[in-house]
C-alpha cells in the first residue's frame, strides 16, 4: 500500500518585522550671503558711455574724420635729380626724331606726400627742349632752372595722370603734357590747358612744383604746390 507524500505545512508563524534605524536628523543649511556689487549697473553704463565719447572725440580730433587715417606731415623739401643726369638724357635723344620726346628726358616723383597717401601727388620734372625756357621770372636768371619745369600730373578734368609728350611736329616746340583718358593737353612750359576738355571748360593749369638747385647741381622740390592736385576750378 502506497502512502501519499506528505505536503509541507506552511508555517502560520509570521516573521518579525525588521526594525528601522532612525536617520540622524540634519540641520538645515544656511543660504550663502549675497555680495553687494562693487559698482551699480547704472554707474557702469555711465562709465562705458563716457569712455566711448572720449575715444570718438580723440579719433575725430586727430584726423578730422571718425576713425579716419592719420595723414603724415607733408615734406618741405625733397631732392629729385641732378641737372647733369637730366641734361644728359636730353642730349642723348635730341638728334633722334623718333626719341625726341619729353618722356625720354623727364623723371616722375612724389611730393609733398608719397604714394601711400594718394596717387594724386605724383609729379614730373622735365628738361625743356631748346629753345624753350621756363617762363617763371624767378627762374629766368638761373642757368639751370630756366631749362627745367616741374608740375603735378593729375589732370584737372577727371584726375587721370598725364604724361609728357608732344603734339604735331617735334621741331615746332609743341611739347605738351597729355592726358590719355579724355585728351586734355597742357603746355609743357607752364602747364596751361591748350586742348581737350580741360581747355574747353576753362580749367586751371596743373599745379607747379617749386624748385631749387644747389652748388652741385642737385635739383630739389621745395615748399608747397601752387594749387591742389586735380582741382580744375577754385570757385
Amino acid at each position: 500500500m502506497f502512502m501519499d507524500d506528505e505536503k509541507p505545512i506552511a508555517s502560520t508563524t509570521s516573521a518579525p518585522a525588521p526594525t528601522s534605524t532612525p536617520l540622524p536628523s540634519s540641520s538645515p543649511t544656511s543660504a550663502a550671503p549675497i555680495k553687494s556689487p562693487l559698482i551699480s549697473r547704472r554707474r557702469f553704463l555711465q562709465g562705458a558711455l563716457a569712455a566711448s565719447a572720449v575715444l570718438a572725440a580723440a579719433s575725430v580730433g586727430a584726423s578730422g574724420q571718425i576713425l579716419g587715417p592719420l595723414i603724415p606731415s607733408s615734406a618741405t623739401s625733397q631732392e629729385i635729380i641732378s641737372w647733369t643726369q637730366l641734361d644728359n638724357q636730353y642730349q642723348q635723344v635730341k638728334s633722334k626724331p623718333s626719341e625726341f620726346q619729353p618722356i625720354n628726358y623727364s623723371e616722375f616723383f612724389y611730393y609733398p606726400y608719397d604714394s601711400s597717401v594718394s596717387p594724386y601727388y605724383k609729379n614730373v620734372i622735365a628738361r625743356l627742349p631748346d629753345p624753350l625756357v621756363n617762363p617763371d621770372p624767378s627762374y629766368s636768371s638761373d642757368p639751370i632752372l630756366k631749362h627745367v619745369v616741374a608740375f603735378n600730373v593729375t589732370c584737372v578734368h577727371l584726375r587721370c595722370l598725364v604724361n609728357p609728350g608732344y603734339a604735331g611736329n617735334p621741331g615746332s616746340g609743341e611739347f605738351r603734357l597729355q592726358c590719355p583718358c579724355h585728351g586734355s593737353q597742357y603746355r609743357l612750359t607752364d602747364a596751361v590747358p591748350v586742348a581737350g576738355p580741360a581747355y574747353d571748360l576753362g580749367l586751371n593749369p596743373l599745379p607747379k612744383v617749386q624748385l631749387s638747385v644747389d652748388a652741385n647741381g642737385k635739383i630739389s622740390a621745395i615748399g608747397k604746390l601752387n594749387g591742389e592736385p586735380g582741382i580744375g576750378r577754385t570757385q
